[in-house]
């Protein structure tokens, strides 16, 4: 049996499951890891320029599926040093990105963000495991949880509701670039 995983949701995570109206799924695909929302994260995913209710949406689904807010580790000295030094050598970074990417770094989570653009090479780089929204729903897939046909409408929702941009409209097309299992 695989070690359960610490994983930090950044903010584009939960803003597709929130658009697409299945955020409560998010936890169980993850199951049995732990998701956890950096303070960081929780500012910029409780708001949203046309939607008044997401820090009611994000609350509540915190609440119903008991999901941690952590602080961010600002008295470990290396985690805030990276993070300081990503805002200053990466500003368009987002807040969220930054906090998930430097504390996974220096405490072995696990980063979720679809974000590959920003948070890849970092990643890659510096051995941070990382996943995103078409990993999630692959999982799902795999799990049982989601099928083919509900994947392939996240997909179309989170681009008609959300503005996301994924490589693949049909989740049968997209090949994850990590083993998938140990979710």
């Amino acid at each position: 049996m695989a070690k359960n995983k610490v994983i930090l949701i950044d903010a584009d995570v939960i803003s597709h499951f929130i658009a697409t109206g299945r955020i409560d799924t998010l936890t169980a695909i993850l199951a049995p890891h732990a998701v956890y929302v950096v303070d960081n994260v929780y500012k910029e995913a409780t708001w949203h320029p046309t939607d008044s209710q997401r820090k009611a949406k994000v609350d509540a689904w915190m609440t119903r599926c008991k999901v941690s807010r952590i602080g961010f580790p600002y008295t470990n000295d290396h985690v805030k040093k990276e993070f300081f030094r990503l805002k200053k050598e990466c500003p368009l970074l987002g807040e969220g990105e930054r906090a998930c990417m430097s504390m996974a770094r220096f405490e072995h989570e696990v980063v979720a963000s679809s974000n590959f653009r920003d948070v890849a090479d970092y990643c890659d780089a510096f051995g941070i495991e990382y996943i995103g929204t078409l990993d999630i729903l692959a999982i799902a897939l795999n799990k049982g949880i989601y099928t083919q046909e509900d994947c392939n409408n996240f997909i179309a929702d989170a681009v008609s509701l959300n503005k996301a941009r994924f490589p693949v409209s049909d989740i049968t097309h997209y090949t994850p670039t990590r083993d998938l299992n140990d979710f």
